[in-house]
């Protein structure tokens, strides 16, 4: 149970993140977004076996040490500014 409510949250994340693909993706190409994308490409191999297993543990602790950091601080300060903006 506690499993298919985990998926259900990550679906629900990744179905607002294609509602703002574009806007995404010029943060993503934006030098915060560079160096977030270097930090989480450094544990792709890691995250993709929580994703598939639904380890809300593991994720949460990448986005905690994202957030940790300057760069991941201003990057997802900006995702949440264009988000609210769009509703």
């Amino acid at each position: 149970m506690e499993k298919n409510k985990n998926m259900s949250k990550l679906n629900d994340a990744a179905n607002m993140m294609r509602e703002h693909a574009q806007d995404l993706g010029n943060l993503s190409a934006s030098k915060d977004g560079a160096a977030v994308k270097r930090m989480i490409e450094q544990d792709t191999g890691r995250l993709k076996a929580a994703v598939q297993s639904g380890d809300m543990a593991a994720l949460k602790q990448t986005f905690d040490n994202l957030m940790g950091t300057p760069e991941g601080t201003r990057l997802i300060g900006k995702i949440r500014d264009q988000i609210t903006e769009k509703r």
